[in-house]
């Protein structure tokens, strides 16, 4: 039984009490002052009546007609006239009962009345004596009609006292309820401090309950500005601040292999002509404040796109590299204009390559490829472009048409289920990810998310194309007994129509399926909006659906976002996995991100795992599981 239930038990209990001694205590008095009344009455009747026969004391007849009109009143149980010798001259008496008064009520509080008596006299003679006794009648009808109102009044007050017994004991119990519910939020790695209650006896306990948030919390975020300092460190150039060498080379790797990204884009590689000279002509601190002017304009230009990012990959070499981009001498020109203004003193002061990439290419085909247009761009003997030799780019069809593509698409159900495996490092199935295809309606061949999906955020068509996915993954829940994870995108967690389409097609679910369910979404949710995710989160919870952020460390200033959110799993990006087995300092990141997890109990999963040595130093640091091209081959051996 809880607290409350024990007060509220206790109050009723007495206030209970108090009312029966209230009512015994109130209605014996009022039997008591009605028998003293009828006692009194009796006593003035007998003296009148013993008056008034005294005056007639010879005349029987008299007596009795002034006994017989006293009597008819029905005021009296008993009058008697008797003689000096005490022989009974007339008597009447009325035996009858209260009839509006339960018998139990006459039972439990008995009234008595005593007799009036008075001497009849004769001159100077007593001629007799007169006893009256009033009747309780009236009286018990009284006495019941007064208890019934006393009953009625302390009704009355119990429930208004209830009531304000309810709100006081409501504003007593929420500060315990706000202290229970940041205890279960502590439980679901949720940190929330609660306002000091006004009641002394509570507030040491809110007071610990706080100071223990803020020190966990203080905890925390010194490990994220640790991880966001090691991510500086070992991937951040520490002049400009751009990406260094083997951190964007990561992403450049995840772009052309990771079938989620753009199929197709370009990539700009700048250097600086002859930086030793520069350096000379101008000085250090000239040179560093022109580098890193230089460094704000790729990434003013890096920000405007999503997917683009900027480096430093040497001394004098930096880079741009640009998803979905067609390559664009004008661009380039711009870019090579905008660059040559910060030095306008040097008349060669930079040249740039570019050329295309399709997704599945490898990374030094690119590199080499562009790295050819740069060296003809140098040759030149002023700022200069030029471009690489690339394999044309297949047309991309107009919007129009994709929109009635994925429409159709949508509304006939042609989005087709892959998956590949998300291991354990024993080799066992952590779960299925499942990833869509659309097949060409011409040629048949199945695109990727890369192709299509553009277009679907363009035409505002994720949530249904998602919920599209939701159904195939539980279809291949159906057919299958490992877990699937389902991409969703961060539109639709905060799109109100899904999340009601969701949680119908949901309902239509076994437990068992649902707890075999896994869900992701990118880390952008992280940051667009953290309210929507968070109560996304909580309802999936608890149908028993785990729910995971993929791409994680992309936005590294994310971390502390996390304290709040009962994840159930992260998906470490890629771009610190390539090459983690060579990299020692994003070893040391990920240890301190395993450090944040382990502390919250969130899984943690790499992605796109290419060889051995990374599958090794993956597993040594204490990750859950990976994914990538790695796990076949762990999974054939």
């Amino acid at each position: 039984m809880s607290l409350f239930r024990q007060v509220w038990l206790m109050i009723l209990c007495s206030a209970l009490m108090a009312f029966i001694v209230a009512l015994l205590v109130s209605t014996i008095n009022a039997r008591d002052y009605l028998q003293t009344q009828l006692y009194t009455q009796s006593s003035d009747n007998a003296s009148s009546l013993a008056l008034s026969i005294s005056q007639q004391a010879d005349d029987p007849a008299m007596i009795e007609l002034m006994s017989n009109a006293l009597f008819d009143s029905g005021h009296f149980a008993l009058i008697r006239i008797s003689d000096p010798h005490g022989k009974v001259i007339h008597e009447l008496r009325n035996k009858d009962l209260p009839s509006q008064v339960p018998a139990w009520f006459i039972a439990q509080f008995p009234i008595t009345v005593s007799p009036g008596t008075a001497l009849i006299s004769n001159g100077w003679k007593q001629a007799g004596k007169v006893e009256i006794q009033a009747h309780s009648r009236f009286a018990y009808e009284s006495l019941w009609k007064s208890a019934k109102r006393l009953l009625l009044w302390m009704l009355l007050g119990g429930i208004i006292t209830g009531a304000l017994m309810q709100m006081l004991l409501r504003h007593i119990r929420k500060p315990i309820l706000q202290m229970m519910e940041q205890a279960a939020a502590i439980s679901e790695r949720r940190f929330i401090n609660v306002p000091p209650p006004r009641y002394i006896e509570l507030r040491p306990m809110a007071d610990a309950m706080n100071s223990m948030v803020n020190r966990v919390k203080a905890m925390l975020d010194e490990q994220s500005a640790h991880i966001e300092a090691l991510n500086r460190d070992a991937n951040r150039d520490p002049v400009t601040g751009l990406a260094n060498r083997s951190f964007f080379l990561g992403n450049v790797a995840n772009a052309l292999s990771d079938e989620e990204s753009l199929p197709n884009g370009a990539l700009y590689m700048l250097r600086l002509n002859d930086l030793a000279s520069i350096n000379r002509d101008l000085g250090r601190a000239a040179t560093d404040k022109l580098l890193t002017e230089l460094a704000t304009v790729l990434a003013h230009w890096a920000d405007q796109y999503p997917g683009w990012q900027a480096a430093r990959l040497n001394g004098a070499d930096f880079a741009l590299f640009a998803p979905g981009q067609a390559p664009d001498l004008a661009f380039a020109e711009q870019l090579l204009a905008d660059i040559a203004d910060l030095a306008p003193s040097i008349s060669k002061l930079l040249s740039i390559g570019y050329s295309a990439y399709q997704q599945g290419e490898s990374v030094g085909a690119l590199l080499s490829r562009t790295d050819a247009a740069l060296a003809q761009a140098e040759l030149q003997p002023h700022n200069a472009v030029a471009g690489g030799a690339h394999t044309a780019i297949k047309a991309s069809r107009p919007n129009s048409e994709w929109l009635h593509i994925l429409q159709t698409a949508i509304d006939q159900q042609q989005f087709v289920a892959a998956s590949f495996a998300v291991l354990d490092f024993n080799g066992q199935l952590l779960h299925k990810e499942l990833m869509l295809r659309l097949p060409d309606r011409v040629s048949g061949e199945l695109q990727s998310a890369g192709v299509f999906m553009p277009f679907a955020t363009r035409f505002n068509l994720l949530p249904a194309i998602d919920l599209a996915a939701v159904r195939l993954g539980l279809d291949l829940l159906a057919q299958e007994s490992a877990d699937v994870a389902v991409n969703i995108a961060s539109q639709s967690v905060s799109n109100v129509p899904f999340r009601r389409d969701l949680a119908a097609l949901l309902a239509q679910q076994t437990p068992e399926t649902l707890a075999r369910l896994w869900l992701e979404v990118t880390e952008n949710a992280l940051v667009e909006d953290l309210e929507s995710l968070s109560t996304f989160i909580t309802e999936m919870r608890k149908l028993g659906i785990k729910v995971g952020v993929e791409h994680f460390g992309r936005q590294i200033g994310s971390m502390p976002k996390l304290y709040d959110l009962p994840l159930a799993y992260l998906k470490i990006d890629s771009s610190y996995i390539h090459e983690i087995d060579q990299q020692p300092g994003n070893q040391q990141l990920i240890k301190a991100v395993l450090a944040v997890t382990n502390t919250l109990n969130i899984r943690s999963i790499a992605e796109l795992v290419r060889t051995e040595g990374e599958w090794q130093t993956l597993q040594q640091l204490g990750l859950t599981g990976a994914t990538g091209p790695y796990t076949s081959q762990v999974l054939q051996q």
